[in-house]
Protein backbone atom coordinates (compact mmCIF):
# COMPACT_ATOMS: atom_id res chain seq x y z
CA UNK A 1 0.00 0.00 0.00
CA UNK A 2 2.78 2.37 0.85
CA UNK A 3 2.29 6.03 1.72
CA UNK A 4 0.72 7.25 -1.47
CA UNK A 5 -2.95 7.66 -1.20
CA UNK A 6 -3.75 9.36 -4.14
CA UNK A 7 -3.08 9.44 -8.27
CA UNK A 8 -2.12 11.83 -8.93
CA UNK A 9 -1.73 14.14 -5.73
CA UNK A 10 -4.69 16.07 -4.41
CA UNK A 11 -4.42 19.38 -3.69
CA UNK A 12 -6.65 20.95 -0.87
CA UNK A 13 -9.01 24.01 -1.67
CA UNK A 14 -6.13 26.01 0.09
CA UNK A 15 -3.34 24.15 0.96
CA UNK A 16 -1.71 21.35 -0.62
CA UNK A 17 -2.47 18.69 1.42
CA UNK A 18 -6.84 18.10 1.45
CA UNK A 19 -7.77 19.24 4.81
CA UNK A 20 -10.05 16.92 6.45
CA UNK A 21 -12.43 17.08 10.07
CA UNK A 22 -12.49 14.12 12.41
CA UNK A 23 -16.32 12.99 12.56
CA UNK A 24 -15.79 11.40 16.31
CA UNK A 25 -15.85 14.26 18.45
CA UNK A 26 -18.84 16.12 16.76
CA UNK A 27 -20.83 13.16 17.65
CA UNK A 28 -23.45 15.75 19.34
CA UNK A 29 -24.27 17.46 16.46
CA UNK A 30 -26.58 15.56 13.51
CA UNK A 31 -24.76 14.52 10.65
CA UNK A 32 -26.68 16.17 8.21
CA UNK A 33 -25.99 20.02 9.87
CA UNK A 34 -22.36 18.87 10.45
CA UNK A 35 -21.66 17.33 6.99
CA UNK A 36 -23.17 21.22 5.97
CA UNK A 37 -21.00 22.64 8.40
CA UNK A 38 -18.02 20.92 7.27
CA UNK A 39 -18.48 22.35 3.33
CA UNK A 40 -19.63 26.10 4.33
CA UNK A 41 -16.10 25.97 6.06
CA UNK A 42 -13.86 24.99 3.60
CA UNK A 43 -12.47 21.70 4.21
CA UNK A 44 -12.07 18.63 1.82
CA UNK A 45 -13.85 15.90 3.75
CA UNK A 46 -13.78 14.17 6.80
CA UNK A 47 -13.01 10.91 8.57
CA UNK A 48 -15.79 8.98 9.38
CA UNK A 49 -16.65 7.76 12.91
CA UNK A 50 -17.11 4.29 12.66
CA UNK A 51 -18.47 3.45 15.71
CA UNK A 52 -21.57 5.71 14.72
CA UNK A 53 -22.18 4.10 11.05
CA UNK A 54 -24.28 1.68 10.36
CA UNK A 55 -22.00 -1.59 9.78
CA UNK A 56 -24.61 -4.37 10.12
CA UNK A 57 -25.32 -3.39 6.41
CA UNK A 58 -21.72 -4.24 5.73
CA UNK A 59 -21.62 -7.61 6.03
CA UNK A 60 -21.35 -8.71 2.40
CA UNK A 61 -19.75 -7.30 -0.69
CA UNK A 62 -22.82 -6.20 -2.02
CA UNK A 63 -24.44 -4.62 0.97
CA UNK A 64 -20.69 -2.66 1.91
CA UNK A 65 -20.85 -1.28 -1.71
CA UNK A 66 -24.20 0.07 -1.55
CA UNK A 67 -23.60 1.52 1.83
CA UNK A 68 -20.37 2.92 0.44
CA UNK A 69 -22.05 4.99 -2.63
CA UNK A 70 -24.27 6.20 -0.30
CA UNK A 71 -21.66 7.93 2.02
CA UNK A 72 -20.15 8.70 -1.55
CA UNK A 73 -22.82 10.25 -2.41
CA UNK A 74 -23.36 12.35 0.40
CA UNK A 75 -20.10 13.70 0.36
CA UNK A 76 -20.26 14.37 -3.36
CA UNK A 77 -23.56 16.56 -3.05
CA UNK A 78 -21.16 18.72 -0.83
CA UNK A 79 -17.90 18.45 -2.78
CA UNK A 80 -16.24 16.55 -0.22
CA UNK A 81 -14.57 13.28 0.18
CA UNK A 82 -14.68 10.52 2.78
CA UNK A 83 -10.52 10.27 3.59
CA UNK A 84 -10.88 7.39 6.01
CA UNK A 85 -12.92 5.51 8.32
CA UNK A 86 -12.02 5.80 12.11
CA UNK A 87 -12.23 2.01 14.27
CA UNK A 88 -10.66 3.41 17.46
CA UNK A 89 -13.37 1.90 19.95
CA UNK A 90 -13.77 -1.41 18.09
CA UNK A 91 -10.16 -1.68 18.23
CA UNK A 92 -9.91 -0.82 22.02
CA UNK A 93 -12.84 -3.50 22.08
CA UNK A 94 -10.87 -6.59 20.58
CA UNK A 95 -7.49 -5.72 21.98
CA UNK A 96 -7.73 -5.08 25.61
CA UNK A 97 -8.94 -8.10 27.79
CA UNK A 98 -12.53 -7.02 28.04
CA UNK A 99 -14.08 -5.14 30.86
CA UNK A 100 -16.85 -2.60 30.97
CA UNK A 101 -14.81 -0.28 30.28
CA UNK A 102 -14.13 -1.88 26.55
CA UNK A 103 -18.19 -2.78 26.71
CA UNK A 104 -19.45 0.78 26.19
CA UNK A 105 -17.61 0.96 23.07
CA UNK A 106 -19.50 -2.27 21.56
CA UNK A 107 -22.91 -1.77 22.81
CA UNK A 108 -25.43 -4.56 21.49
CA UNK A 109 -25.93 -7.93 22.43
CA UNK A 110 -22.97 -8.08 24.86
CA UNK A 111 -24.35 -5.55 26.68
CA UNK A 112 -27.88 -6.98 26.81
CA UNK A 113 -26.18 -9.47 27.69
CA UNK A 114 -24.34 -7.95 30.65
CA UNK A 115 -27.77 -6.39 31.85
CA UNK A 116 -28.93 -9.88 32.21
CA UNK A 117 -26.28 -10.48 34.18
CA UNK A 118 -26.63 -8.05 36.27
CA UNK A 119 -30.65 -8.46 36.62
CA UNK A 120 -30.00 -11.52 38.42
CA UNK A 121 -28.35 -10.14 41.22
CA UNK A 122 -24.51 -10.77 39.99
CA UNK A 123 -21.99 -8.04 40.79
CA UNK A 124 -18.57 -7.59 39.92
CA UNK A 125 -16.10 -8.38 42.22
CA UNK A 126 -15.11 -5.20 44.72
CA UNK A 127 -11.74 -5.21 43.43
CA UNK A 128 -12.27 -5.21 39.74
CA UNK A 129 -15.67 -3.08 39.26
CA UNK A 130 -15.29 -3.28 35.50
CA UNK A 131 -15.59 -6.57 35.36
CA UNK A 132 -17.70 -8.55 32.80
CA UNK A 133 -18.48 -12.55 33.10
CA UNK A 134 -16.64 -14.75 29.87
CA UNK A 135 -19.39 -15.07 27.83
CA UNK A 136 -19.59 -11.25 27.81
CA UNK A 137 -16.10 -10.91 27.33
CA UNK A 138 -16.11 -13.43 24.55
CA UNK A 139 -19.23 -11.58 22.84
CA UNK A 140 -17.84 -8.21 23.09
CA UNK A 141 -14.51 -9.65 20.89
CA UNK A 142 -16.75 -11.38 18.49
CA UNK A 143 -18.57 -8.03 17.81
CA UNK A 144 -15.19 -5.90 17.59
CA UNK A 145 -14.06 -8.09 14.74
CA UNK A 146 -17.26 -8.65 13.21
CA UNK A 147 -17.50 -4.78 13.15
CA UNK A 148 -13.80 -4.19 11.67
CA UNK A 149 -14.28 -6.26 8.90
CA UNK A 150 -17.19 -4.77 8.21
CA UNK A 151 -15.46 -1.55 8.30
CA UNK A 152 -12.53 -2.40 5.71
CA UNK A 153 -14.99 -3.72 3.72
CA UNK A 154 -16.84 -0.23 3.52
CA UNK A 155 -12.90 1.30 3.29
CA UNK A 156 -12.59 -0.72 0.30
CA UNK A 157 -15.54 -0.11 -1.97
CA UNK A 158 -15.26 3.83 -1.09
CA UNK A 159 -11.68 3.73 -1.63
CA UNK A 160 -12.95 2.27 -5.27
CA UNK A 161 -15.87 5.00 -5.58
CA UNK A 162 -12.93 7.75 -4.66
CA UNK A 163 -10.15 6.69 -6.74
CA UNK A 164 -8.19 6.93 -3.42
CA UNK A 165 -6.92 4.62 -0.36
CA UNK A 166 -9.29 4.99 2.34
CA UNK A 167 -7.36 3.79 5.62
CA UNK A 168 -8.63 2.62 8.51
CA UNK A 169 -7.26 4.25 11.77
CA UNK A 170 -7.66 2.89 15.44
CA UNK A 171 -6.50 1.41 18.25
CA UNK A 172 -5.50 -1.75 18.94
CA UNK A 173 -5.51 -1.91 22.53
CA UNK A 174 -3.32 -3.86 24.85
CA UNK A 175 -3.69 -7.51 25.58
CA UNK A 176 -2.86 -9.01 28.72
CA UNK A 177 -3.20 -5.72 30.47
CA UNK A 178 -0.08 -4.59 29.00
CA UNK A 179 -0.54 -1.51 29.55
CA UNK A 180 -0.65 -1.17 33.41
CA UNK A 181 2.91 -2.53 33.50
CA UNK A 182 4.32 0.55 31.37
CA UNK A 183 6.20 1.23 35.12
CA UNK A 184 8.46 -1.54 35.83
CA UNK A 185 7.74 -1.68 39.76
CA UNK A 186 7.25 -4.71 41.24
CA UNK A 187 9.49 -5.94 38.12
CA UNK A 188 8.41 -8.26 36.25
CA UNK A 189 9.31 -11.75 37.32
CA UNK A 190 11.02 -14.06 35.16
CA UNK A 191 10.23 -17.14 37.35
CA UNK A 192 8.58 -17.93 40.88
CA UNK A 193 9.29 -21.46 42.73
CA UNK A 194 11.40 -22.83 39.69
CA UNK A 195 8.18 -21.94 37.37
CA UNK A 196 8.77 -19.76 34.19
CA UNK A 197 6.41 -16.73 33.64
CA UNK A 198 6.28 -15.00 30.27
CA UNK A 199 6.67 -11.49 29.88
CA UNK A 200 4.00 -9.67 29.38
CA UNK A 201 4.96 -7.61 26.63
CA UNK A 202 6.17 -10.84 24.20
CA UNK A 203 2.39 -11.84 25.27
CA UNK A 204 0.85 -9.03 24.62
CA UNK A 205 2.20 -8.47 21.02
CA UNK A 206 1.32 -12.49 20.07
CA UNK A 207 -2.14 -12.02 21.75
CA UNK A 208 -2.52 -9.05 19.41
CA UNK A 209 -1.23 -10.55 16.34
CA UNK A 210 -4.05 -13.74 16.98
CA UNK A 211 -6.73 -11.39 18.15
CA UNK A 212 -6.59 -9.08 14.74
CA UNK A 213 -5.90 -11.38 11.90
CA UNK A 214 -9.27 -12.27 11.08
CA UNK A 215 -9.23 -7.91 10.47
CA UNK A 216 -5.57 -7.94 9.20
CA UNK A 217 -6.30 -10.78 6.18
CA UNK A 218 -9.25 -9.11 5.72
CA UNK A 219 -7.03 -6.02 4.86
CA UNK A 220 -5.02 -8.00 3.09
CA UNK A 221 -7.89 -9.24 0.76
CA UNK A 222 -9.29 -5.84 0.00
CA UNK A 223 -6.12 -3.92 -0.13
CA UNK A 224 -6.98 -1.62 3.03
CA UNK A 225 -4.22 -0.78 6.05
CA UNK A 226 -5.06 -0.38 9.63
CA UNK A 227 -3.31 1.98 10.86
CA UNK A 228 -2.43 2.62 14.58
CA UNK A 229 -2.73 5.53 16.69
CA UNK A 230 0.04 5.42 19.08
CA UNK A 231 -0.97 6.81 22.63
CA UNK A 232 -1.07 5.47 25.70
CA UNK A 233 -3.35 2.59 26.70
CA UNK A 234 -1.72 1.23 23.58
CA UNK A 235 0.55 -1.36 23.02
CA UNK A 236 2.72 1.29 21.15
CA UNK A 237 2.64 3.78 23.07
CA UNK A 238 3.10 6.91 21.59
CA UNK A 239 7.34 6.13 21.31
CA UNK A 240 10.00 5.40 19.01
CA UNK A 241 10.48 2.09 20.76
CA UNK A 242 7.20 0.52 21.14
CA UNK A 243 6.44 1.45 17.60
CA UNK A 244 8.93 -0.35 16.59
CA UNK A 245 8.05 -3.60 18.64
CA UNK A 246 4.50 -3.16 17.25
CA UNK A 247 5.82 -3.53 13.66
CA UNK A 248 8.07 -6.01 14.26
CA UNK A 249 5.77 -8.44 15.40
CA UNK A 250 3.09 -7.69 13.07
CA UNK A 251 5.38 -8.00 10.00
CA UNK A 252 6.75 -11.36 11.82
CA UNK A 253 2.74 -12.01 11.87
CA UNK A 254 2.71 -11.46 8.03
CA UNK A 255 0.89 -8.33 7.96
CA UNK A 256 3.93 -5.75 6.74
CA UNK A 257 1.86 -4.87 4.05
CA UNK A 258 -1.21 -3.49 6.05
CA UNK A 259 -0.36 -2.63 9.51
CA UNK A 260 0.62 0.85 9.76
CA UNK A 261 0.10 4.23 11.61
CA UNK A 262 -1.83 7.10 11.55
CA UNK A 263 0.04 9.72 12.77
CA UNK A 264 -0.91 12.25 15.82
CA UNK A 265 2.04 14.13 17.34
CA UNK A 266 -0.05 15.07 20.17
CA UNK A 267 0.12 11.74 21.70
CA UNK A 268 4.32 12.05 21.33
CA UNK A 269 5.09 15.61 22.61
CA UNK A 270 4.10 15.39 25.93
CA UNK A 271 5.91 12.23 26.35
CA UNK A 272 8.54 14.02 24.88
CA UNK A 273 9.10 12.13 21.73
CA UNK A 274 9.70 14.46 18.59
CA UNK A 275 6.99 13.61 16.42
CA UNK A 276 9.27 14.59 13.17
CA UNK A 277 11.45 11.89 14.11
CA UNK A 278 8.79 9.65 14.16
CA UNK A 279 7.68 10.87 10.57
CA UNK A 280 11.27 10.46 10.10
CA UNK A 281 11.46 6.65 10.89
CA UNK A 282 8.18 5.09 9.87
CA UNK A 283 7.05 7.21 7.14
CA UNK A 284 6.33 4.69 4.38
CA UNK A 285 4.30 2.95 6.77
CA UNK A 286 2.37 5.90 7.75
CA UNK A 287 -1.06 5.86 5.80
CA UNK A 288 -3.02 8.55 7.64
CA UNK A 289 -2.49 11.63 9.65
CA UNK A 290 -4.23 14.02 12.26
CA UNK A 291 -3.00 17.04 13.85
CA UNK A 292 -4.47 17.72 16.94
CA UNK A 293 -2.48 20.18 19.28
CA UNK A 294 -1.05 19.32 22.67
CA UNK A 295 -0.50 22.12 25.25
CA UNK A 296 2.68 21.25 27.46
CA UNK A 297 3.21 22.49 30.95
CA UNK A 298 7.10 23.18 30.80
CA UNK A 299 6.54 24.35 34.99
CA UNK A 300 5.68 22.54 37.78
CA UNK A 301 2.20 21.51 37.73
CA UNK A 302 -0.72 19.90 40.15
CA UNK A 303 -1.30 16.80 38.60
CA UNK A 304 1.82 16.42 37.10
CA UNK A 305 2.46 14.87 33.60
CA UNK A 306 0.61 11.33 34.63
CA UNK A 307 -2.74 13.68 35.73
CA UNK A 308 -2.74 12.81 39.27
CA UNK A 309 -6.25 10.90 38.29
CA UNK A 310 -8.01 13.97 37.29
CA UNK A 311 -10.01 14.08 33.94
CA UNK A 312 -9.03 14.19 30.96
CA UNK A 313 -8.83 18.29 30.20
CA UNK A 314 -8.85 18.96 33.65
CA UNK A 315 -6.38 22.50 34.49
CA UNK A 316 -4.59 20.83 37.32
CA UNK A 317 -2.63 18.24 34.46
CA UNK A 318 0.73 18.88 32.85
CA UNK A 319 -0.78 18.20 28.90
CA UNK A 320 -4.16 18.69 27.45
CA UNK A 321 -4.90 18.50 23.74
CA UNK A 322 -5.49 21.89 22.52
CA UNK A 323 -6.89 23.61 18.95
CA UNK A 324 -3.83 22.76 16.49
CA UNK A 325 -1.83 25.55 15.92
CA UNK A 326 -2.63 27.99 18.38
CA UNK A 327 -0.19 29.87 20.76
CA UNK A 328 -0.07 26.73 23.51
CA UNK A 329 0.22 23.76 21.04
CA UNK A 330 3.51 22.51 21.65
CA UNK A 331 3.47 20.80 18.23
CA UNK A 332 4.62 22.41 14.87
CA UNK A 333 2.30 22.16 12.10
CA UNK A 334 5.05 23.75 9.84
CA UNK A 335 7.18 21.29 11.03
CA UNK A 336 4.66 18.31 10.79
CA UNK A 337 3.67 19.41 7.10
CA UNK A 338 7.02 19.72 5.88
CA UNK A 339 8.10 16.60 7.25
CA UNK A 340 5.12 14.58 5.85
CA UNK A 341 6.01 15.93 2.29
CA UNK A 342 9.79 14.96 2.73
CA UNK A 343 8.90 11.58 3.40
CA UNK A 344 6.12 11.81 0.05
CA UNK A 345 2.94 11.52 2.34
CA UNK A 346 0.17 12.64 -0.22
CA UNK A 347 -3.01 11.72 1.88
CA UNK A 348 -5.16 13.91 3.44
CA UNK A 349 -4.42 15.45 6.78
CA UNK A 350 -7.39 15.63 9.20
CA UNK A 351 -7.93 17.83 11.90
CA UNK A 352 -9.02 15.87 15.54
CA UNK A 353 -10.70 18.76 17.22
CA UNK A 354 -10.56 18.12 21.01
CA UNK A 355 -10.13 21.41 23.41
CA UNK A 356 -12.32 21.37 26.13
CA UNK A 357 -11.77 25.37 26.60
CA UNK A 358 -13.29 25.91 22.60
CA UNK A 359 -16.23 26.28 21.67
CA UNK A 360 -15.75 22.97 18.71
CA UNK A 361 -17.06 24.70 15.33
CA UNK A 362 -14.73 27.55 16.20
CA UNK A 363 -12.07 25.77 17.26
CA UNK A 364 -12.18 23.63 14.12
CA UNK A 365 -12.40 26.81 11.73
CA UNK A 366 -9.30 28.07 14.26
CA UNK A 367 -7.46 24.92 13.41
CA UNK A 368 -8.19 24.80 9.65
CA UNK A 369 -6.72 27.97 9.39
CA UNK A 370 -3.94 27.38 10.89
CA UNK A 371 -3.43 24.46 9.06
CA UNK A 372 -3.49 26.07 5.72
CA UNK A 373 -1.16 28.41 6.67
CA UNK A 374 1.26 25.47 7.24
CA UNK A 375 0.98 24.02 4.79
CA UNK A 376 3.14 24.49 2.01
CA UNK A 377 3.67 23.34 -1.25
CA UNK A 378 7.37 21.65 -1.56
CA UNK A 379 10.03 23.38 -3.22
CA UNK A 380 10.87 21.42 -5.68
CA UNK A 381 14.10 23.19 -6.57
CA UNK A 382 16.86 24.01 -4.49
CA UNK A 383 17.54 27.64 -3.43
CA UNK A 384 21.07 28.07 -4.37
CA UNK A 385 21.11 26.43 -7.59
CA UNK A 386 19.23 29.23 -9.32
CA UNK A 387 22.30 31.44 -8.19
CA UNK A 388 23.19 31.25 -11.94
CA UNK A 389 23.66 33.34 -14.80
Amino acid sequence: MGYKQTVPHRFGKGSFHQIGLVRGQFGNVPMNQWVQFVQETGFDGWEEAGWELDLSRCSTDAGAEAYAKERYELAKGHGLEIFTIAAHLQGQALGDEPSAKTLQFIGGEAVEMYKAWRSKGNNAPRTDPYHVPDDVGKKVHEQATRDLIAVVRLAHFLGKLQNRKVAVPGFVGSPAHCWSHWFLFPPLPASIGGHNIPDVRDVSLQLLAERFAPVFDACKRYGVTFDLECHPSERAMGDLESAHDYLRAMDKAGYSTVAGFNLDGSHLEWQNVSVVQFIREFGERIHCAHVKGVQVVREHCRGGRLGGHRPMGHWTNGWNFVTAGTARDANSLEEIFIELNRVGFDGAVSIEWEDNDAEQHAGAKTALANARKADCPPSGMRHDEMLKK
